[in-house]
């Protein structure tokens, strides 16, 4: 018997919200790589850090732009697939906040929040996940929060976004049992990432 240990196969992680020094998108792509996968890191815009992208791609990462509020986002993962790179490991978790009493939220800011923190994944998940059911493997992982659970004081609107990313994250866990595809919620409480410093908070009504 050999006494070598197995190698771990190589996943290809596309992980969005990479761009803050705090969060969990980038510490996440480090764990990714520090464990031997590769990564295709991923913001809206990543010339603001090009330390970080630099960073990733030193250690044979990628980083690609990804913009969640473009309805054509969901061609980056075409066009990753494309080439030949098969996409093991999706995770979402680029998204932002806002504070507002549950009436006094606007219809445009409430607009906004389900497009990053709904749509924008939603249109990564139909991309990818086809992709996936045809190989029968694949991991789909979403980062959550608890406003999407509770009733949480003035996280109304934005509670409202995440409870539906995690109605469908759940009914395609159910559906993608068969085919071997993985879909996970995660719940990760509180932590200091810039998230908390980034959501804006708007006055409580008089």
């Amino acid at each position: 018997m050999s006494s070598e240990t197995p190698q771990k196969k190589q996943l290809i992680w596309l992980i969005t919200g990479c761009s803050s020094e705090k969060g969990f998108g980038l510490a996440l792509s480090r764990l990714a790589q520090a464990n031997g996968h590769h990564v295709i890191a991923s913001s809206r815009d990543p010339s603001r850090t090009p330390e970080l992208v630099e960073e990733i791609t030193s250690k044979g990462g990628e980083w690609v732009k990804l913009d969640l509020d473009d309805p054509d986002c969901g061609k980056v993962i075409e066009d990753i697939e494309a080439r030949g790179t098969a996409i093991d490991v999706l995770v979402n978790i680029a998204g932002f906040g806002l504070t507002y009493p549950a009436d006094s939220c606007s219809e445009e800011d409430a607009r906004r929040l389900m497009e990053t923190n709904y749509f924008g994944p939603y249109r990564l998940i139909r991309a990818a996940v086809p992709h996936m059911r045809k190989r029968r493997s694949g991991i789909v992982v979403t980062f959550s929060s608890g406003a999407g659970l509770e009733a949480n004081h003035t996280l109304g609107a934005y509670g409202a976004s995440k409870a539906a990313l995690d109605g469908v994250t759940r009914v395609l866990h159910k559906e993608m049992q068969a085919f071997n595809v993985r879909v996970l919620l995660v719940y990760l409480g509180t932590f200091n990432t810039a998230m908390s410093q980034a959501t804006a908070k708007k006055p409580r009504p008089i």
